[in-house]
């Protein structure tokens, strides 16, 4: 009971930072004037990934994969023993002795297949000149981070036992504030105008602010 109020509690204290990040970011995105071949590549990615997601078929079997096999691989950095694993069309399991918050979470964080498909196309620059291709790998990476953002988002909108872990206010905040993070980090390498650290420190900035206007109103006279 305890353990539950606590989680209840940090999940609370974890909302000013929430709308602190959530206003940082869109001072990002509207600061951006113009964009490079790049970032151009980058949304035609994230667009048509959207397009064939409505239109065409929504690869749930692929995400299920995806987001078993980082349950697994969080699992064994952290020493655990990978015992079970079973993936569907629709569901998946891993059965492993250690589960932790970052065994639980982590395949709502990490974009498995955007980060296979970097590694992917960094190896293929060590056998071979790759310049020319650098559209392609913009493409894809918003191809396969829109898949990310786009599964989690129908994912969450179920029971999710991972997120019993921490409790589902805290661990719905932090993946909020993860993926808010890895998409403006990710649109940093494309688009010039978004600053990485100028959105960390003034997230910290907007966060403290809530802070303080929380406690003018619950204490101050």
């Amino acid at each position: 009971m305890l353990a539950k109020a606590v989680r209840i509690f940090l999940g609370l204290l974890l909302i000013p930072v929430e709308i602190g990040y959530a206003l940082s970011f869109s001072e990002q995105l509207m600061a951006i004037r113009q964009m490079q071949a790049s970032g151009l590549y980058f949304l035609l990615g994230v667009t048509a990934y959207l397009a064939f997601h409505v239109l065409v078929a929504a690869p749930m079997k692929l995400y299920v994969f995806g987001h078993e096999l980082i349950h697994a691989a969080a699992a064994w950095i952290s020493g655990g023993k990978v015992k079970g694993f079973k993936v569907n069309a629709k569901s998946g399991s891993v059965t492993t002795d250690r589960l932790t918050a970052f065994v639980a979470l982590a395949p709502y964080l990490v974009p498995v297949y955007a980060i296979l498909w970097s590694v992917g196309f960094g190896l293929a620059g060590l056998f071979g000149k790759t310049a020319s291709w650098i559209w392609l790998f913009f493409f894809g990476l918003g191809v396969w981070l829109t898949f990310h953002l786009a599964f989690t988002v129908i994912v969450l909108k179920q029971k999710q036992p991972d997120l019993e872990v921490v409790g589902p206010l805290l661990a719905l905040g932090l993946i909020f504030l993860g993926n808010l993070t890895l998409v403006l980090g990710t649109m940093n390498w494309v688009v010039p105008e978004i600053q990485f650290r100028s959105y960390l420190s003034e997230g910290l900035r907007h966060s403290w602010a809530v802070y303080r206007a929380i406690f003018t109103q619950l204490f101050g006279h």
